[in-house]
């Protein structure tokens, strides 16, 4: 059955009904979730599954049908506020999605997001990969998540383009890019991070919408203003890879196309994750000793967090 249209139908024939009578509402509701359920429990039984494999479908007929209602309460802002929450839950919360939910729960499992922080060159996006594979192996579903990728500020400010050198220089920058930036990082960080907990997921982000702000303080635009709202997403754990400039310099010299930051744009940044670090109690892994040791660092900072979840 396909659900969305089904939930909009029913969030507004529920609504319709409520406007005739409140009475009449409500019970459109408990009728509808009814004939759901009992839908559900035979489709079940002709499949030959569980009884209740399409009780996610009766939860999202419920909050349709119950978000609908709640709209038609004319005045009162949080009722028709829960209601437009509820039809969005109806929507968004597909049934394979709840099953993952209950399968985390009882095997107990809870994911969440992991932020590798640090400055060009610590080894971010290696140690993410490695980072995603090991929690696959203890049972996590994950991915990682490249942070340094925008939705659309790119395709908006001719990301790319220019010489390499010229664009790693401090600047005061155009003061509409940052509050762009912020927009777009928040819509990808709600987007891969929003439910992962819940469905036993593990999202890696190789940095995070941070990162963004620590560069653009680096390079010199106008973007304390907005740093209240750049630090408000809090990953479930987050670490800083630490390496000298020097190391760091060494590593891009060595890429044919990134940006070379000037030493001493890298050296802000490189202050700001450590002050970062020690202001909300995030370990700061030492990233100049060898992978595997650095590797194991990392599990184990975050072994406590993500444990072995049960069969």
């Amino acid at each position: 059955m396909i659900m969305k249209p089904t939930a909009l139908v029913a969030a507004g024939v529920s609504a319709m009904m409520s406007l005739r009578s409140p009475v009449l509402g409500g019970l459109f509701v408990v009728f509808f979730v009814l004939f759901f359920g009992v839908l559900g429990i035979a489709k079940s039984r002709a499949a030959h599954v569980r009884v209740l494999n399409d009780a996610p479908n009766a939860f999202r007929a419920l909050l349709a049908a119950s978000g609908g209602l709640l709209l038609t309460f004319g005045g009162q802002f949080l009722l028709q506020s829960a209601g437009l929450f509820l039809i969005g839950g109806s929507l968004l919360l597909n049934d394979e999605y709840q099953r993952r939910a209950f399968r985390a729960a009882r095997q107990g499992r809870r994911g969440g997001t992991v932020a590798l922080l640090g400055i060009d060159g610590s080894g971010k996006s290696t140690h993410a990969k490695a980072l995603a594979r090991w929690l696959e192996a203890r049972g996590y579903a994950s991915e990682v998540v490249p942070f340094h990728k925008y939705l659309f500020v790119g395709a908006l400010a001719g990301r790319g383009k220019g010489d390499l050198e010229a664009r790693g220089r401090r600047r005061r920058g155009n003061p509409l890019r940052p509050a762009l930036s912020l927009a777009d990082n928040l819509m990808l960080h709600v987007a891969r991070a929003l439910g992962v907990g819940l469905e036993g997921k593990v999202a890696v982000f190789d940095r995070y919408v941070w990162s963004t702000f620590v560069k653009y303080q680096a390079l010199g635009y106008p973007v304390r203003p907005l740093r209240g709202l750049y630090l408000f997403p809090r990953p479930t754990r987050a670490l800083v890879l630490d390496v000298p400039v020097g190391k760091s310099l060494g590593v891009i010299g060595d890429r044919e196309a990134h940006i070379r930051y000037r030493p001493e744009v890298l050296e802000e940044e490189r202050a700001e994750y450590l002050r970062i670090a020690r202001t909300r109690g995030y370990p700061v892994i030492d990233a100049t000793r060898a992978f595997d040791v650095v590797q194991r660092d990392l599990e184990a900072a975050l072994a406590d967090a993500f444990s072995q979840g049960k069969a």
